[in-house]
């Protein structure tokens, strides 16, 4: 089981990367429909919100450096 210290919402990933909440909702959508983050690592948390654990959030960091 994952500790919650390690699992966080949209809102902390955005500010964290510093992208607009939106923008990181669609990068991250992309990247689970292409397998580079797995539906274990990022879930929808109600509406326009979502779960992110570390391995996702390090996937959307690769991906946004390129």
């Amino acid at each position: 089981m994952n500790n919650v210290n390690n699992v966080f919402i949209t809102k902390e990933v955005s500010e964290m990367l510093d992208i607009n909440p939106s923008y990181l909702i669609r990068v991250a959508k992309m990247l689970l429909e292409n397998g580079n983050i797995k539906s274990e690592d990022m879930r929808s948390a109600g509406k326009r919100n979502y779960l992110f654990n570390n391995n996702a959030i390090e996937e959307i960091r690769k991906s946004l450096k390129k």
